[in-house]
């Protein structure tokens, strides 16, 4: 290992790389020099039977708690959220998130931070996973603080799915860290490969979620190895097999004013998903009209609802 940076946390100690450590000094840095608009509240109906997260600084620009809900879909699963941020149309691919629309607030506060706060893995797609440089995490230091206040170490174990494991074992840098967790999750019939292809990082773990990949037995097995909360963030692909196989309990959809991304491309495209709203936020300043939504869907936990059940919208092109 090159030369490096020692971490530690009181539970943890930690020692990364110097790209690493470069790498999370610029996301930080950037994360700290954002101009983030706080949002406001239009409905909040959290019950007791969801979970709390809130620091001061985070209810400040928040405009109160953050929730996730505090039960698996099903018995045996981690508690999944999935996260996303869409065009006004309901589009959600383009060259990067933030080319959708959905502003700073939700991509330093949201999207790479109250979501992943007190998460133990960050799942995503193979495409989304397939740059070079790339580490799923929290990076604002208000969020940092936070998460290690709840116990957790400073990044989640990096969770990717892949059918065909076509990913840069040898340049990827989630995949070069021996103190931070990579999983893969892959159908039967790409494990071996993969897992000779990770036998130069055996800190890689390569899960073998069935074949045809089954989301549910992967998370399954990610549920046996102690994460009990994970974050997923796509793509479409992903995301639409975690919410068919009924694995998902909160979505946090965050709809931005514009038009933006390729047409025709809804993170959910299957039958009308019931859901409850638990909360409602709006943006301001810079970032009116940008709306966020937590959305619980209905029947994935045991939980009770709040009473209001809706239908996922689709935005309508405008």
């Amino acid at each position: 290992m090159a030369a490096a940076g020692r971490h530690d946390t009181g539970r943890y100690c930690v020692v990364f790389s110097l790209r690493f450590e470069q790498y999370v000094q610029r996301r930080e840095q950037e994360a700290l020099a954002a101009a983030l608009p706080p949002y406001e509240t239009v409905t909040d109906r959290a019950g007791a039977h969801m979970r709390r997260i809130a620091s001061p600084w985070t209810e400040a620009l928040f405009d109160g708690a953050f929730y996730r809900s505090a039960s698996p879909a099903q018995p045996g699963l981690p508690i999944v959220n999935l996260v996303f941020v869409r065009s006004r149309e309901g589009n959600t691919i383009a060259a990067t998130p933030q080319l959708l629309g959905g502003g700073h607030t939700d991509k330093h506060l949201i999207y790479e931070g109250l979501s992943r706060v007190d998460a133990d893995a960050v799942l995503s797609g193979a495409t989304t996973a397939r740059a070079r440089s790339l580490v799923l995490s929290v990076w604002h230091p208000e969020l940092v603080k936070l998460r290690l206040s709840l116990g957790k170490p400073r990044h989640p174990m990096q969770v990717v799915v892949t059918s065909a494991g076509d990913l840069h074992f040898d340049e990827g840098l989630m995949f070069q860290e021996p103190d931070l967790r990579a999983c893969l999750m892959a159908p039967s019939s790409a494990v071996v490969q993969l897992r000779d292809r990770a036998a130069k990082t055996p800190w890689v773990e390569v899960i073998d979620a069935g074949q045809p990949l089954s989301m549910r037995r992967g998370l399954q097995q990610l549920a046996a190895r102690g994460v009990a909360v994970v974050t997923a963030i796509g793509g479409r692909r992903t995301a639409q097999s975690l919410i068919e196989e009924r694995t998902v309990t909160d979505l946090y959809l965050t709809t931005s004013p514009i038009s933006a991304g390729q047409p025709d491309t809804p993170f959910y495209a299957g039958p009308d998903l019931p859901v409850d709203l638990v909360v409602e936020k709006r943006g301001t300043g810079p970032e009116t009209g940008v709306r966020f939504e937590h959305l619980r869907v209905r029947g994935a936990a045991k939980d009770e609802g709040n009473g209001l059940t809706v239908r996922l919208e689709r935005p309508r092109r405008q």
